[in-house]
């Protein structure tokens, strides 16, 4: 058995600081040896509640700062882009879900969504996803980090808050979307298993282990997860690497430890591969699929121009944003640093002595090492994110990853001059002033995305249907002075089928299509696998006028009416939405856009 306390010769170096190292050392690697306070726990016993009461606390604040920072998910009950290729608004409303299947090669997210439809409620059950990734999965990662000694409780919490609310990412409010959130939580999940199984003994090692297989394998839905997955399980072999002999010598006991991995969790090595292989067996990408993911290896030059692009579209844009964002709506970011002191008071850095150098400069190494990994799938791919478009940032989702790292490398750093409790709500308190500040302020967008978009659909069910099936939207708030996003054509498909029924129509945001568009859909209906087998662009033509109304008003000012309508009863939100916009449809062809027999041949959709 391997010896718990350690012998003189290793003494000296134990009792150096245990706090503030990224890995733990020698001797108390082991979960079932640590306490959340970082001390030695020989029996593996429960943490006395003398201890887990703090940890607890430690618990409650993060989860109560997360519910708070994603309350506004929970009201929003609109569809965004493929949300309506994929989900139904009402239990007669018409989609085309075998596209995932046949075509997509997504077969977890075509079981999540089959059973979000079958419910009835697919908003509801698409958000309750969201949210229980959101809260397993930062609860996970916290208790992983403080259990194994690499954080502190505030540091654990502080790091979960920056993962869970970062602001690039904005389609948080997404209902397909959601699947992506809650893979990125099962992960911790997983991790959260793994650090159980690894000190269980007996059935109760069985059963953790099959729970974290099957988790890891629920979190492949999104695909780039598997990159994470690979840090988790260098975390496993260096785990398993410090439990090993000095004696050994570091080549042999590398070889070992890699040795002891592969045969002791066979499960988890061959888990990727069995998923991969699945895919590409019985799931594979075709048409416009396979096409759409031009996988290479890229350039040298190609890698840097991408790692630039995620860099911009994932950190400086979004510090730019939330600068421009604190000028115009200070009272988010006000209402944010209330949240955010709250949290400051009730959650204490522990007193520990300065972290060591190395201490601070693994954090900053793993966030740079982190942040090429995670983007990287999406580069091979041929994928760029953008930050202009919020349909746009779904590539960046985990790149808070690398955002909390490095926070947590210049925390560590500023206690070399301060407290800890000072440097934690210096560093920290700022960083979730700003995240929190951008995530509500996103919410506000999307927010009145849905109120436009019902607005616009409760008009047209109010009329009669004109003589057309093929719709181009001439969208005024285009140019109204708040933030917008012209309307994608699956968004103004899937609005013209909720107001009409399930017809073949197909319907365009007139600036947000090249004038090709209907040869480009009529194309990319026919394609092998294609989504969009239920649009026709043949039909007879008609323009529509969506433009602001007398009760418009930038998205800040019309959330907050909303709100003020919907939960405390001062006006009527039908009537709130008959005001927002004037709706007018002209019969006839559509201006700009080519007939269909007259575009040319290699037009596609843009979206």
């Amino acid at each position: 058995m391997r010896k718990i306390v350690p012998d003189a010769s290793e003494a000296q170096p134990e009792q150096k600081s245990i706090k503030g190292r990224i890995f733990p050392v020698k001797g108390a690697h082991h979960p079932a040896l640590r306490t959340s306070r970082g001390r030695a726990n020989p029996a593996g016993d429960a943490v006395p509640p003398s201890e887990m009461s703090p940890l607890l606390r430690a618990i409650v604040v993060l989860l109560v700062v997360l519910l708070a920072a994603h309350a506004p998910m929970l009201v929003n009950d609109g569809l965004f882009m493929d949300d309506w290729l994929v989900l139904k608004p009402r239990p007669d409303y018409f989609i085309n879900i075998d596209f995932l299947l046949n075509g997509a090669g997504h077969p977890i997210f075509y079981s999540y969504d089959t059973f979000a439809n079958w419910t009835g409620a697919p908003v509801v059950v698409m958000v309750s996803l969201a949210i229980a990734g959101i809260v397993f999965g930062a609860i996970s990662l916290a208790l992983t980090a403080t259990r194994l000694g690499l954080l502190d409780r505030a540091e654990a919490v502080g790091f979960a808050l920056i993962v869970w609310t970062y602001p690039g990412y904005q389609l948080w409010a997404g209902k397909a979307n959601a699947v992506y959130v809650f893979s990125f939580g099962l992960l911790f999940v997983g991790a959260w298993l793994l650090t159980l199984a690894f000190s269980a003994r007996g059935l109760r090692r069985v059963l953790l282990r099959v729970a974290c297989a099957l988790v890891f394998l629920l979190s492949f839905a999104l695909n780039s997860t598997i990159v994470l997955y690979a840090f988790v399980m260098l975390g496993l072999f260096v785990a398993i690497w410090r439990g090993g002999k000095a004696t050994d010598g570091f080549v042999r006991r590398t070889w070992l430890a890699a040795w002891r991995c592969a045969l002791g969790y066979p499960e988890l090595i061959l888990l990727p591969l069995i998923y991969w292989g699945t895919l590409n067996i019985w799931f594979k990408r075709i048409g416009v699929y396979a096409q759409h993911y031009d996988a290479h290896f890229p350039t040298l030059g190609e890698l840097a121009k991408g790692w630039l692009a995620f860099f911009i579209t994932g950190y400086r844009d979004v510090l730019a944003h939330a600068l421009r964002a604190a000028i115009v709506v200070p009272g988010l970011f006000i209402l944010a640093a209330v949240l955010v002191g709250i949290v400051l008071l009730l959650l204490r850095a522990d007193t520990k002595p300065a972290a060591s150098g190395t201490a601070i400069a693994l954090p900053f190494v793993l966030a740079l090492v982190l942040f090429l990994a995670l983007s990287s799938p999406y580069l091979i791919a041929g994928l760029r994110p953008s930050s202009t478009h919020f349909y746009e940032s779904r590539h960046l989702l985990m790149l808070g990853v690398p955002s909390a790292l490095a926070f947590l490398a210049i925390k560590r750093l500023a206690e070399r001059w301060t407290s800890p409790s000072i440097a934690f709500a210096a560093i920290f308190g700022s960083g979730l002033i700003m995240s929190i500040g951008m995530l509500w302020s996103d919410y506000v967008f999307m927010q009145a995305r849905t109120l436009k978009q019902e607005a616009l659909t409760r008009n047209l069910a109010g009329r009669a249907q004109p003589a057309a099936t093929v719709y181009a939207l001439d969208d005024g708030f285009f140019d109204y002075p708040s933030r917008h996003v012209p309307f994608g054509l699956a968004e103004v498909t899937g609005m013209l089928r909720l107001a009409w029924g399930n017809q073949p129509f197909f319907g365009f945001a007139l600036r947000a299509e090249r004038p090709d568009i209907l040869r480009g859909m009529d194309e990319a209906r026919t394609a092998p696998g294609s989504a969009f087998h239920h649009f026709d662009p043949t039909g007879p033509q008609a323009t529509i006028s969506f433009q602001p109304g007398p009760g418009a008003a930038p998205n800040q000012t019309l959330v907050r009416k909303y709100y003020a309508c919907r939960f405390l009863a001062r006006c009527d939100v039908a009537e709130f939405l008959a005001q927002l916009a004037q709706v007018t449809i002209k019969l006839g062809p559509i201006a700009g856009v080519l007939p269909l027999e007259g575009a040319s041949k290699d037009a596609a959709p843009s979206r």
